[in-house]
């Protein structure tokens, strides 16, 4: 029997297949034509289709669902959220400075290396939308609970800062917004689903680090 999440696999194949393919053409340009493409640029590209490739593939084998929020707008804001600032570099100019484009790359370098690492950690249990498949709290889901998401934020910045606009500036904030809102909503499914879940919240933070954990444990203790 054909399922919601076996129309979800399919779309978000198509997507990532796509993407993936228009990231590669440039990356054949750059080898064959462009000779003036700075080495940033083509080893920022390897990086954005490498995170591609991972992504499908993670797609593609992916675990059952074994829990999914529920309603329209949870789904909205997975797909909004993850799609929306790619839609907003088609739709703006980069901004014409050398420099702007370097600290740009770097952030997109930097944001993609680390995504394409905490996706790897996350393996099978990657999805678009908020859904429970296995519960990864290693790697770094020991540090916070959701890393793939603050990664991911260091790629739009750079995205942001390429292209940017007041109107960048304003889709770069409703994106942040909207990944804080898909994440409550995964956290919300991973509740329902896994009951170790609370104890893992507990010791781990969601979004910034607890830096120095054992200085506060012994003040804690000493007070």
């Amino acid at each position: 029997m054909l399922t919601e999440d076996f129309f979800g696999r399919i779309a978000v194949i198509s997507v990532f297949t796509f993407l993936a393919v228009c990231t590669v053409v440039p990356l054949f340009l750059y080898f064959q034509h462009d000779t003036s493409a700075s080495t940033l640029a083509i080893v920022t590209q390897l990086a954005s289709t490498v995170l591609l490739l991972l992504q499908l593939f993670m797609t593609i084998s992916r675990l059952p669902a074994q829990g999914t929020a529920k309603g329209i707008e949870p789904r909205v804001t997975s797909v909004v959220g993850t799609f929306l600032i790619l839609v907003a570099m088609i739709l703006t100019r980069p901004v014409d400075n050398g420099s702007v484009q370097v600290a740009a790359l770097c952030a997109i370098l930097i944001g993609t290396t680390a995504s394409s690492f905490c996706l790897y950690w996350l393996g099978r249990s990657f999805s678009i939308m908020a859904t429970a498949r296995r519960l990864v709290t290693t790697g770094p889901y020991s540090i916070v609970r959701h890393p793939l998401y603050i990664c991911e934020a260091v790629l739009v910045a750079g995205m942001v800062i390429s292209h940017f606009s007041a109107l960048m500036a304003a889709l770069g904030i409703l994106q942040f917004s909207l990944q804080y809102r898909r994440a409550r909503h995964e956290e919300a499914t991973l509740r329902r689903t896994f009951p170790e879940y609370d104890e893992y919240a507990r010791r781990v933070p969601m979004l910034i680090p607890r830096f120095f954990p054992a200085r506060r444990a012994a003040t804690s203790q000493d007070s």
